[in-house]
């Protein structure tokens, strides 16, 4: 059961709905655009990052209102990177429904991602605040890291590359995952124009629960529960996934574990057997048990940064945002 602070962070809902419909015209012309991108928006979604950068504000003694723009940007971004993954992945399905992608075919869901794209800029060209180009940087560089932490893990498949460590999954998750919550969460301090060392610590706060989230949807895909999880467990695994389990278990496996392990991940075809297989030695190296402490301390850590800000109710969200991510089953 949701907690009465985390109701609170998502109460905000609504308010996030209506500035990405300031932003992006509906009913407007062409459809091939606009059409495209509400019947994608329309699909939904948690909105965690913008509502993140609401509360940050708040935490800091803002206005979330002044924290809106800026919010509907990360949120639009987020959309724009989901329609182009799902072509890169080839994927089927995005929330129940087939993706833009079969629906429209590649070239319409191209363009409509890039028409998404130029929408994040039309909300951050309307971002009014004495830190308007301090917010805009911060967003142009998590636009930016999170387009490098994608090419790093398409580079990894491609290269068929194994020669990686704990390191190179934080460095690359840290890009594509975090970077996007942690800016949501620094841009709304700024929003709030918040002291240096508040805005330091949500910075903080924000990357840290992203590379959490990430690992604890890893854990998931692999020791969740499919009724709850929602998604095929072991698609990770089907999908070859260099995961912060896989990186860990490597080493501490047999060589012809290893060896098969590898093979298996690398052929991104594996079925029942062998993603049941591959499940057992992430378990035998205790692999996903070290992840689920790695997450959980990088949620204590980001409960530290809470610390060093006013107790408020907009902290209280932000913890319960936090215990959230750990405890959550899909």
């Amino acid at each position: 059961m949701a907690s009465a602070a985390l109701t609170r962070f998502y109460s905000r809902l609504d308010l996030v709905e209506a500035e990405m419909a300031r932003v992006v015209p509906k009913d407007a012309q062409p459809a091939e655009v606009y059409g495209l991108l509400w019947e994608f928006l329309a699909l939904g979604g948690k909105r965690f990052r913008p509502l993140l950068a609401l509360s940050c504000a708040r935490a800091c003694g803002g206005r979330e209102s002044d924290a809106l723009p800026a919010a509907a940007a990360i949120e639009l971004f987020h959309n724009f990177t989901l329609i182009h993954d799902d072509i890169e992945d080839n994927s089927q399905m995005r929330r129940g429904q087939p993706c833009l992608h079969i629906r429209h075919g590649v070239p319409l869901a191209l363009n409509a991602g890039d028409g998404l794209f130029m929408m994040v800029w039309r909300a951050a060209l309307s971002i009014r605040s004495p830190h308007a180009a301090q917010i805009q940087q911060t967003l142009l560089s998590s636009f930016t890291a999170v387009l490098e932490g994608q090419a790093k893990e398409l580079g990894w498949h491609q290269r068929h590359a194994w020669d990686l460590s704990v390191d190179d999954y934080l460095d690359m998750v840290g890009g594509k995952t975090a970077a996007l919550v942690q800016a949501s969460c620094e841009v709304g301090a700024l929003c709030a124009a918040a002291k240096p060392a508040q805005i330091k610590a949500l910075s903080t706060y924000g990357r840290s629960i992203g590379i959490a989230f990430q690992i604890q949807d890893d854990v998931l895909n692999l020791a969740g529960e499919e009724e709850k999880y929602k998604k095929e467990i072991g698609g990770d695994i089907h999908e070859g996934k260099r995961t912060l389990m896989v990186l860990h278990a490597l080493p501490r496996l047999p060589a012809a574990d290893a060896k098969r392990l590898r093979a298996i991940l690398d052929s991104q075809s594996a079925g029942a057997a062998d993603i049941e297989w591959s499940i057992s030695k992430l378990q035998s190296t205790g692999s996903i048990d070290y992840a689920s402490q790695y997450a959980r301390t990088l949620i204590d850590d980001s409960l530290a940064q809470l610390a060093k800000l006013p107790k408020s109710t907009a902290r209280e969200e932000l913890e319960a945002v936090a215990r959230f991510i750990i405890e959550r089953e899909n």
